[in-house]
């Protein structure tokens, strides 16, 4: 009877283990999947443009036919902002293209941009791998 018993325990141990190890895989994959969600977000990753000192973005959306963007001028003055937004495949090729047009944003203010794809549409920018960020500000 102990033999029976003390091959069950290792079995038991096994299963736990194998258990343990697959609760460990999905929460892996959960993180993976909330950290890189897909394209949509892949211009999230930095708070503040680079090209453009004094300025960050917030809650970017893309829908079917426009982009929503919260840019935001943290200088003591008032600035006008536009840009475009280049949304490219692994490829480097241009699947989608959005156009913010200028707009003057107050000192220590957020202005809220709704661009409309000039080229492509926000399902073709989901795909995209990477975006540019060609932004002007004077």
């Amino acid at each position: 009877m102990r033999e029976n018993s003390g091959i069950n325990g290792k079995q038991g141990e096994k299963r736990n283990v194998f258990q343990f190890f697959c609760v460990v895989c999905v929460a892996v994959a959960i993180v993976l999947v909330l950290t890189f969600p897909g394209a949509a977000r892949a211009a999230l990753r930095h708070s503040r443009i680079e090209a453009v000192p004094g300025f960050r973005f917030e809650n970017l959306v893309y829908s079917w036919n426009k982009v929503m963007l919260d840019v935001v001028n943290t200088t003591s003055s008032n600035n006008s902002f536009e840009g475009t937004m280049i949304f490219l495949d692994r490829r480097g090729k241009t699947v989608a293209r959005a156009n913010l047009l200028p707009r003057n944003i107050a000192a220590r203010r957020s202005q809220r941009y709704n661009a409309y794809f000039v080229e492509g549409s926000g399902e073709t920018a989901r795909r995209a791998l990477r975006v540019l960020w060609d932004f002007n500000s004077r």
